[in-house]
């Protein structure tokens, strides 16, 4: 019978009300009732607890154990934290296929089952043994914690390396490593963006971001935590003494042959540390310009700017819209051309072979305007700057592309013509924007259908009047499927807006322009926007009209 069967019977039988003290009075009086040789009443403190133990597993229908009798196994010990058999007094007896039996001195506490069936991923079942045989066996077999002794020590630094150390160890533990890296694992298998641990007030949740959406995967005991970011900290090369302040790493693991790279940030809140790891898998994430999802008309416009041999092109957008990708997908295509191209970054978020890439660190004042000034010592043919956030960083592109680069970079504006207005918010010269700006590419990433559950979507007559769209025209969406996992989602697209820089959008570009005149002109020479390249999306069933909406430009 499993503990959890058990303790059924044990509420059915006296009451979900009773407490575990008057069980246990009732028991001890129904077994001298019963039993042809009574418990005396001077029997040793030994001897009652002992016998207390076996009348509460006779009652629970789980078997009784004398630790000292069993013989342990080394490898069924190392699936159990030490600190999580210390603080909990069990000890683990045997394992087969999906069950690990445990012996425990209080069978009636249900979070350890799940703690230790999330740790070690079998269904615990419970065998009952008196807490000082308990004691004994911990000790014995995981070893004398210093805690266990009354030592007092005066100098707080030895307090601080001593917990170090302890938190070192809960991360170094073999369940908390297996429990961590099959996170990772099943993360990377479900083609997660990102992995949240949000901390609650009772428990720790445990979350996926995929295809931009953010769901729940299970939740663990609260009392995990400290060993689980140890062991993120210890992979992320940060200080797992430190926390009370927010702290950035990153690793990098192998799976499936393939090289995930993780950005990782762990955030001290009131419950408990938060963590978010961001994964940044190469084979997923470097696609060529043919996969981005450009017109055959943009497509082309998109290559013959990168075929230039000087001038800035911009990729701008939110957080989390794509730019990274399509700007790799543009080093992929310019470093068909056999030149010498440089990168300057914050972070690095893919190594790709023939390129030198170069990490910002500001903490030693090494920022991008920095590094541009000494990376044209180096002979670039292309520099791609990871983000112009500044004059300096600006001027020094525009600088760069009239000299003889081409350089690449992301600026954050909502959509195309803005970046054209943020430069000159930033102090840049309308000649010189005028003499080096190729082009700029806004973009967004939207969710697509899925293709095996497509039904008629119905739409709400507010966003048909914000689209301008007549009444019945139909578009459809997924309702979730086995293929899509219930969720109607086929992976994600861009959907985007391409700025040509010509002659007479040059026209345009003066100190005072308004955004609005750089769209309308553009507009003219056959720009499709954003919203309108989205709506098509739509109408030929790709994307749901929902999604029109949420990333329409107004």
């Amino acid at each position: 019978m499993s503990s959890s069967d058990g303790k059924k019977k044990y509420e059915e039988s006296n009451g979900k009300e009773d407490t575990f003290s008057k069980f246990l009075v009732s028991a001890i009086a129904a077994k001298r009732t019963t039993s042809v040789a009574p418990v005396p009443l001077d029997d040793s403190l030994e001897f009652s607890e002992e016998q207390t133990q076996r009348i509460l597993a006779e009652r629970l229908g789980l078997p009784f154990i004398k630790l000292s009798d069993h013989q342990f196994d080394e490898l069924v010990l190392a699936l159990v934290p030490a600190d999580f058999a210390r603080s909990h007094n069990i000890i683990p007896l045997s394992v087969n296929k999906t069950h690990m039996q445990v012996a425990m001195a209080e069978p009636m506490q249900q979070e350890v089952y799940q703690s230790l069936s999330f740790i070690t991923g079998f269904t615990i079942d419970a065998a009952v043994a008196t807490l000082k045989d308990m004691q004994w066996a911990v000790n014995h077999y995981y070893g004398i914690q210093s805690d266990d002794f009354d030592t007092v020590t005066e100098d707080s630094n030895e307090a601080l390396i001593e917990e170090m150390h302890e938190l070192e160890r809960l991360g170094s533990e073999r369940p908390i490593v297996r429990l961590v890296s099959m996170v990772l694992r099943d993360a990377i298998e479900r083609q997660a963006s990102d992995i949240h641990l949000r901390p609650n007030a009772k428990n720790v949740e445990l979350l996926y971001r995929v295809d931009g959406n953010l769901s729940i995967i299970r939740s663990f005991s609260k009392a995990l935590l400290p060993a689980i970011v140890s062991r993120i900290k210890i992979l992320g090369g940060m200080n797992i003494a430190e926390r009370r302040m927010p702290q950035d790493g990153r690793s990098c693991v192998r799976t499936n042959g393939s090289v995930v790279d993780l950005r990782i940030s762990v955030m001290p809140t009131v419950e408990g540390e938060s963590v978010v790891l961001r994964l940044l898998n190469a084979e997923v994430g470097l696609k060529d310009v043919s996969e981005l999802g450009f017109s055959h008309h943009d497509e082309v416009l998109f290559k013959d700017i990168l075929h230039k041999n000087h001038g800035v092109f911009l990729v701008t957008g939110p957080t989390g819209s794509g730019k990274s990708t399509t700007l790799y997908a543009a080093l992929a295509e310019v470093k068909k051309q056999n030149v010498n191209i440089l990168t300057v970054e914050d972070p690095v978020e893919y190594h790709m072979e023939g390129i030198q890439q170069i990490q910002i660190n500001h903490t030693i004042g090494y920022t991008f305007a920095r590094a541009l000034r000494n990376i044209l010592r180096h002979d670039p043919d292309v520099i791609l700057i990871g983000e112009i956030r500044d004059h300096e960083t600006a001027n020094i592109a525009v600088e760069s592309a009239l000299t003889g680069h081409l350089v690449l970079s992301t600026l954050h504006t909502n959509d195309a013509p803005g970046a054209v207005t943020r430069l000159l918010e930033m102090g840049i010269e309308p000649y010189l924007l005028n003499g080096s700006l190729l082009g700029v590419l806004a973009q967004r990433l939207v969710k697509k259908n899925c293709p095996n559950c497509l039904e008629i979507e119905p739409v709400d007559i507010m966003i048909r009047q914000a689209l301008n769209l007549e009444g019945d025209e139909v578009f459809y969406h997924g309702v979730g499927c086995d293929h899509c996992h219930q969720t109607g989602i086929d992976g994600r697209m861009a959907v985007y807006e391409l700025l040509c820089v010509n002659d007479d959008i040059k026209q345009v570009i003066k100190a005072d322009v308004d955004a609005c005149d750089i769209y309308k002109q553009a507009k003219q020479q056959g720009l499709v926007t954003l919203t309108d390249n989205a709506l098509m999306r739509a109408k030929s069933k790709e994307i749901s009209l929902a999604e029109v909406y949420r990333v329409r430009l107004d």
